[in-house]
């Protein structure tokens, strides 16, 4: 028998390692997903999306009486011609749009394109209104045309005019009588 102890013969040694744990590749994946979500997220809106999301607040205000959220949208030097051709100031569509002369019921926009051109904005589009007026429920379309300008990062409405889609509109704000 041989009493002297084995020595190596200068051949690596190789140790099984286990494949990474599929929790790992996983959570590694996680991670990644998240920063670049995190990225996109941080991007700003464009100047379009970022009024057509003011059109969308601003639809949510006339429909909610939100008087802060009107003053935010429109500009102070605001005028609207109303669909029958009558002008108001931004005070005075204010004050019409935030009372309780009418109880909005629904307010759906559609058709909506803008386009931009340095600091000002034309948006267009169509809106189907179901309102109550004084007991009784009126439902009507317009469609409408506003002028955006940009002002220290800011987009505001100039100019609005609605006009009715109906040509057998009757009166006021009334173009089918329920």
């Amino acid at each position: 028998m041989c009493s002297r102890p084995l020595r190596p013969i200068g051949l690596p040694i190789y140790v099984a390692r286990r494949p990474a744990a599929p929790f790992m590749r996983i959570a590694s994946l996680v991670v990644s997903m998240l920063v670049m979500a995190s990225a996109y997220a941080q991007q700003p809106l464009s100047d379009e999306k970022q009024i057509l999301k003011l059109e969308d607040d601003w639809a949510r205000a006339l429909k909610t009486k939100d008087r802060q959220l009107l003053n935010a949208v429109v500009a102070r030097n605001f005028t609207f011609i109303e669909p029958d051709g009558t002008v108001k100031n931004r005070d005075e569509y204010v004050a019409d749009r935030s009372s309780d002369i009418a109880d909005i019921e629904s307010f759906e926009l559609a058709d909506l394109k803008v386009s931009v051109v340095e600091n000002c904005g034309l948006a267009s589009g169509t809106s189907k209104i179901t309102e109550r007026r004084q007991g009784k429920r009126y439902r009507f379309s317009l469609r409408w045309k506003e002028l955006w300008m940009k002002d220290n990062g800011k987009w505001q409405v100039v100019v609005s005019q609605a006009t009715p889609i109906n040509p057998a509109w009757d009166a006021g704000f009334v173009v089918n009588n329920e």
